[in-house]
């Protein structure tokens, strides 16, 4: 008897926690503030068959919020955008875009985003190229010189480089991006738990929980008392110029890897929406590194585009230029005005490849 009320509460239990499951989904997809499809990082078995970072053919309506809704197109390699093969057409210039969720176009259509808005400038113009989008959301340098190495096998003719303003401080990330989405494949791969992920990935309460988590880990990062005295001076600024020397070692390290090969390297100096209209910097050191990157790329002879005049020179808002209040990437207008900054660059790039028998364009 006892046995039986038991097994009962456990089926009582059971059905409680699936109906409020069930209703916790239809809330969630209700409220139009949770994606109930994401975009997925790739898999181990794809990882060593395929040179992107995307589990290859996916196809999703992104809804991370209602006025943020896009769509996103994964090819067969594992780049976003379409498809192309994988070694280059003869005569083809073939363009890699690297940066993080500002090159993927977070928040706009994949003929939005700054590869699908090149490729098309560039081909109105009679040009013969390809402009593939490397771009992953959460990486910095460190993660796009490993990038590079898994996409060198397309032979890119040119190679774009995007500095974001969050580059510096995300090199403080323990551990990289690149090195956290080789755990996740890990985890993801273990026997028993690769269905039950399947079955689950697509679902408003999972991409809640992700969320959930995302946010707890940021305010659950160790505070420091205002009776515990803080790093001196000193040692930030110490800090500081770490950071950036690491920057300019990958940097150099890129700049070299694409040399070697006869690759042109173009960096491109993304601006954040805080240099649009009124300055709201509250220290030196934000206020100064974008120049302060683009200075460094000019040292070391890559040639640099500085977005900042383009985008202050239309006198749009920086409502009209970013999603914003929603959120600080750019919008489509945005990536418009970044393409056609970067065409003088290219141009004369793409000139000096025809010019210049590559070995990496080479089959």
């Amino acid at each position: 008897m006892r046995a039986r009320r038991i097994f009962l509460l456990i089926c009582f239990s059971g059905l409680l926690l699936a109906v409020t499951a069930f209703a916790s989904e239809l809330a969630l997809r209700a409220s139009g503030h949770i994606s109930t499809a994401s975009i997925h990082a790739i898999s181990n078995a794809d990882f060593v068959r395929v040179p992107g970072m995307f589990e290859p053919s996916q196809s999703v309506e992104e809804t991370p919020h209602p006025k943020l809704h896009y769509h996103a197109t994964i090819n067969s390699l594992g780049y976003r955008g379409p498809e192309f093969q994988r070694i280059s057409p003869p005569h083809v210039i073939r363009i890699l875009c690297l940066g993080d969720s500002g090159t993927f176009g977070q928040f706009v259509n994949d003929d939005e985003t700054l590869s699908a808005n090149l490729e098309r400038m560039l081909r109105q113009e009679g040009n013969s190229v390809e402009v593939i989008n490397g771009g992953v959301p959460g990486t910095t340098i460190v993660d796009q010189v490993e990038i590079l190495k898994r996409s060198m096998s397309l032979a890119p003719d040119i190679v774009i480089l995007t500095f974001s303003e969050n580059d510096i401080t995300d090199l403080e990330a323990e551990p990289s991006q690149f090195a956290a989405l080789a755990e996740n494949r890990r985890v993801k791969g273990r026997t028993g738990l690769k269905t039950v992920y399947e079955l689950i990935r697509d679902t408003a309460l999972f991409n809640y929980f992700l969320k959930v988590r995302a946010t707890w880990n940021t305010y659950s990062a160790p505070h420091v008392s205002a009776d515990v005295p803080s790093s001196s001076p000193e040692d930030s600024a110490t800090r500081h110029e770490q950071l950036w020397a690491t920057y300019a070692h990958h940097l150099e390290t890129m700049l070299q890897t694409l040399s070697n090969r006869n690759i042109r390297l173009i960096f491109n100096g993304y601006p954040t929406h805080q240099r649009i209209g009124a300055d709201t910097f509250t220290d030196d050191r934000s206020r100064i590194q974008l120049s302060r990157a683009e200075s460094l790329a000019r040292e070391m002879g890559i040639p640099t585009v500085s977005l900042l005049p383009s985008f202050r020179e239309t006198g749009l808002t920086k409502e009209e230029l970013y999603h914003l209040p929603y959120d600080g990437h750019a919008n489509r207008m945005g990536y418009v005005i970044q393409a056609t900054a970067l065409l003088p660059a290219l141009r004369e790039s793409i000139q000096e490849a025809r010019n210049n028998i590559s070995p990496a364009s080479q089959p």
